[in-house]
């Protein structure tokens, strides 16, 4: 039998009695467990925090057992750059990462991160929900692991999160300029547009797959396929003023595949977008999903230095790099950034690189739905067995769109 699935929603008990996390001076820990599959931990890149300061929060998900430490890693450069444009600011790292041969703890330490709570049970929803609500300025929320259609895999074993309403209590703790970027397989086609309906805030999200990307000697990234290993740096002079050691967590990123996903859930050869998109499915009479865009990109791991006040000419290559991805082929790259140069000096609009349908989405959405096949031996979708539900796009205008909206977006900064 065949069902849609647009939007999942689980119910979990919010109202439950739970271990505060704070104490006068910040956050306590809590009792300590012997199994590191029945608890996750909450860390910091600073020496204290405070439930009243401004937060970024990142989590970032399981490894499964099966995945090395790039996950953490990735999220970890997130966090280093956050420090260094907003060193008034915290950042909170929140995960049960269970990366292969490591402990939690081991993960966390060796990449300098001060575990601050050690927290009972599974990372569930429930769990990110409890540690998320004592904060009361979110400055940004940033996903990194794995994740389906409609969720985000949080722990190793049901333990995923769901745009459910239950989440929309959080609305009230972001702070104005907020934002949310989810950083793993398909999150565009339910998460962020969901998230950023029940948050009120532009949230990103894939239309693929997404790929861990390694800097290289020539200040870009290149996904596993294209790295040449020779060309590795062994320091990240290329986002901070002082380098820093590849060995601090420094040099990885995760970012959307080139083409269609083919994977875990099926083969959506019907569309895709080989770049994240912003969502602002909300009433904005504020502007916050530019505002939100622009403070997205000031902080992401790209070409160039990170910086919050930039020139056009060092926030538009920040756009180029965000939109277009590089290939074994310098050219590839060089190919996407004039194609919409030209596009937009001819006053069109019309201009695609994702081989294949380029899907067409706008703030709200984007015209394709996932479907699978229903598990006979549960309610859940089948594996292998999705594709998407969309029309060929015969004008895509989505690529250069985001491209103004950034424009736009750095005008009002």
């Amino acid at each position: 039998m065949k069902r849609g699935f647009l939007f999942f929603f689980i119910v979990f008990g919010l109202e439950a009695r739970i271990t505060d996390l704070f104490d006068r001076s910040g956050i306590t820990s809590s009792e300590k467990f012997t199994s590191h599959k029945s608890r996750f931990l909450v860390g910091t890149l600073n020496q204290n925090l405070s439930p009243s300061l401004a937060t970024h929060i990142i989590v970032v998900g399981s490894a499964m057992s099966e995945d090395s430490d790039q996950f953490f890693q990735s999220a970890l450069l997130r966090g280093k750059i956050f420090q260094d444009l907003y060193p008034n600011h915290q950042v909170v790292i929140i995960s049960q990462p269970d990366v292969i041969k490591a402990t939690q703890e081991e993960v966390f330490g060796r990449f300098g991160v001060k575990i601050v709570a050690t927290e009972k049970g599974q990372l569930t929803a429930a769990q990110l929900y409890r540690v998320m609500a004592k904060f009361e300025q979110i400055a940004s929320f940033d996903f990194y692991g794995h994740a389906s259609p409609w969720s985000l895999r949080l722990g190793q074993k049901d333990a995923s999160m769901y745009p459910s309403k239950g989440y929309a209590k959080l609305k009230d703790r972001f702070m104005k300029g907020a934002y949310a970027t989810l950083n793993g397989c398909n999150t565009g086609f339910n998460m962020a547009p969901g998230l950023s309906k029940l948050w009120n805030i532009p949230v990103s999200g894939t239309l693929t797959g997404a790929l861990f990307e390694r800097l290289q000697a020539d200040d870009h990234w290149y996904k596993k396929p294209d790295r040449t290993r020779s060309e590795w740096v062994t320091q990240n002079r290329t986002n901070f003023e002082d380098a820093r050691s590849c060995s601090e967590g420094v040099c990885w990123r995760l970012k959307a595949q080139r083409n269609s996903y083919a994977s875990y859930w099926g083969y959506f050869k019907e569309g895709g977008l080989s770049f994240s998109k912003f969502f602002c499915n909300y009433s904005d009479s504020e502007n916050s999903c530019l505002e939100g865009m622009a403070k997205s990109l000031l902080a992401s791991p790209s070409t160039n230095l990170a910086k919050l006040n930039p020139s056009w000419e060092e926030f538009e290559a920040k756009v180029f790099d965000q939109l277009c991805s590089t290939a074994l082929e310098p050219e590839y790259f060089e190919k996407c950034v004039e194609g919409i140069k030209k596009t937009i000096s001819n006053g069109e609009r019309v201009f695609q690189m994702h081989p294949g349908n380029a899907l067409q989405c706008d703030f709200n959405g984007c015209n394709a739905r996932v479907d699978c096949d229903q598990s006979s031996s549960s309610n859940e979708p089948k594996p292998g067995s999705c594709h998407l539900q969309t029309v060929k796009n015969s004008n895509p205008t989505t690529l250069v769109n985001e491209y103004l909206n950034y424009k736009r977006a750095f005008e009002n900064l």
